[in-house]
């Protein structure tokens, strides 16, 4: 992260809505469960956009294209609600093969200009790499470009889609931005009294576990940091705001 890297409070005072936005069926759980979790208590309504239909995420030839799809609808909505989140959007698009094209731009735009959040939560589309041993899936890197190119230009724009304020949908114009996975995160939000229920939703996606017991041991022992004795965890984001 930058040296120079101011790290503010999230404020959520004029939030009453939120949209997460992001690839695969288990995406929201990995990166923003615990903000999502303590947004909900708040009272905020969080709604999850899952853009592809993750018919990839499985190794088993024994299970169909078509049941992989159905299996991982059942457990995001399972984890969702573990989190406090009563929506989920699945986009359909295909997984593996995501990109920001004016189809899905449009499609987002419109759930963007129905729900009218004042937040929303996207990956970073620039990161390509993390750590010594991890790819970025270019289906996380497009979700960030579908998410970023739908709020602008077009979200609050009224000469994109004009056809859209018939339908009862205007421009509208979030107020934040958190983007996941950035390398300036400017917002960390400690989620240590939620992290066993984040755990328990990134799980509830069976179909992509075959050890859970000893995943949520790896995950518990490797994620975190101590902190004067402590371990304590947190979720991160760089966070934009936009002034009126």
């Amino acid at each position: 992260m930058s040296e120079d890297r101011k790290i503010q409070q999230p404020d959520w005072s004029n939030v009453e809505r939120v949209l997460v936005i992001v690839a695969h069926p288990d995406d929201p759980d990995f990166t923003c469960a615990g903000t999502a979790m303590q947004m909900a208590r708040q009272g905020i309504e969080v709604t999850y956009m899952i853009l592809t239909n993750g018919d990839k995420g499985n190794h088993n030839p024994d299970v169909t294209r078509e049941q992989l799809i159905a299996m991982r609808k059942i457990e995001q909505r399972k984890a969702a609600a573990l989190c406090g989140v009563k929506s989920v959007l699945f986009m359909g698009e295909e997984d593996g093969f995501l990109r920001p094209t004016p189809e899905i731009r449009k499609r987002v735009t419109r759930e963007i200009r129905r729900i009218r959040p004042e937040l929303i939560i996207c990956p970073d589309p620039d990161r390509y790499l993390s750590g010594d041993n991890y790819i970025n899936h270019p289906d996380h890197r497009n979700a960030g470009l579908v998410a970023l190119e739908a709020i602008f230009p077009a979200a609050d724009n009224p000469m994109f889609y004009p056809e859209m304020a018939d339908e009862g949908y205007p421009p509208h114009k979030i107020s934040q931005l958190y983007v996941h996975g950035h390398p300036d995160a400017n917002v960390i939000i400690d989620i240590t009294d939620d992290i066993e229920t984040k755990v328990e939703a990134i799980l509830s996606h069976a179909s992509q576990f075959a050890e859970p017991e000893k995943t949520k041991e790896w995950m518990l022992s490797r994620w975190g940091e101590e902190e004067e004795g402590d371990k304590r965890f947190t979720e991160s984001f760089k966070a934009l705001r936009f002034d009126e």
